[in-house]
């Protein structure tokens, strides 16, 4: 396998990773049975683990469902 490739599948890896993970905390930030203390540290434990332009795109989608909303 040349280099280029083993990157590229390394790569998509990565992706499928972090949205896996991505998707866990959302799960577990929504999940009812979980206090508010374990849901603001998931929530601190997203904002290190997601990359600054999903925070972004995350809060912009939050406020245009505010804005419909209202």
């Amino acid at each position: 396998m040349s280099n280029t490739k083993f990157y590229k599948k390394l790569n998509k890896l990565r992706i499928k990773i972090k949205e896996r993970r991505k998707q866990e905390l959302y799960d577990m930030i929504n999940d009812e049975n979980n206090k508010l203390e374990d849901k603001i540290a998931l929530i601190k434990m997203s904002f290190k683990e997601l990359e600054e332009r999903d925070m972004v795109n995350s809060f912009k989608e939050l406020i245009k469902g505010n804005k419909n909303e209202s």
